[in-house]
């Protein structure tokens, strides 16, 4: 790296941060209504999977619909699926317990990272050891989402077919979610390289209320530059460094 370089880059380093916080942004709001929600969402669907099963002296054949929590029972196939019903009775014995336990760990841990994260873009504060933390949680809510798959392991899909439903769907795009989150909070930790674990915005000011339009577009710039290895100088001014 040439002396201009390191010179260009010291005197950047606000609108690099600047942009590193509008990616936090964009991120935290990814893991909320991406990760935080579709968990959620997982979570209370009826139709994590499908089975056909026969029912009546017709032997009318029904997709019945199954989630972590509850199913549609037949009558509520008949009335185009208007209710569900806890686990209970015959179909007690089909309750998911792993995979409604590992999405319940997986909101846990990617509700702490999502904490931390929005902590920081709201009071300007962040903990490195709370954000090493952070870092670890989105992957591990990341792997316990996936393990959420594990209901076509279950007694119910093992002794007949299922298919999946919206909510198994989604429960790849909420793991895919969290994977995302983790990344980018490793990649754009607050810089607390000067021998403090601790790192506070000027006056406690919130990072957020500091950014501006420019930022948006540098930040989306570096994505570009990220995703295709280029590494041209945005109209923010910040160009990211060059390995040496």
């Amino acid at each position: 790296m040439t002396e201009e370089d390191e010179a260009f880059l010291i005197s950047t380093k606000p609108a690099h941060k600047r942009v590193r916080v509008v990616q936090l942004l964009i991120i935290g709001l990814v893991g909320l209504l991406v990760g935080w929600l579709g968990n959620f969402f997982v979570g209370s669907s009826c139709h994590f999977a499908s089975v056909q099963v026969t029912v009546g002296q017709y032997n009318d054949i029904f997709d019945l619909h199954f989630g972590l929590w509850k199913y549609s029972p037949p009558d509520s196939a008949l009335s185009g699926y208007s209710y569900c019903y806890p686990y209970t009775g015959y179909h007690n014995q089909d309750s998911p317990i792993v995979a409604r336990t590992t999405n319940l760990l997986a909101l846990f841990a990617g509700t702490y990272s999502l904490v931390v994260l929005w902590w920081y873009l709201i009071t300007g504060r962040a903990v490195q050891q709370y954000w090493r933390w952070a870092v670890a949680c989105a992957f591990l809510a990341s792997l316990l989402q996936l393990f959420t798959l594990f209901f076509f392991l279950g007694h119910m899909c093992q002794s007949t077919d299922c298919s999946i439903g919206p909510a198994s769907i989604l429960t790849i795009v909420t793991a895919v979610a969290w994977a995302i989150m983790g990344w980018e909070l490793k990649y754009n930790m607050p810089d607390m390289s000067a021998g403090s674990e601790h790192v506070r915005a000027k006056d406690d000011e919130s990072v957020v209320t500091k950014l501006e339009m420019a930022d948006l577009q540098g930040a989306s710039q570096e994505y570009i530059e990220r995703a295709f290895g280029t590494t041209q100088r945005s109209s923010s001014g910040y160009r990211p460094p060059e390995l040496t």
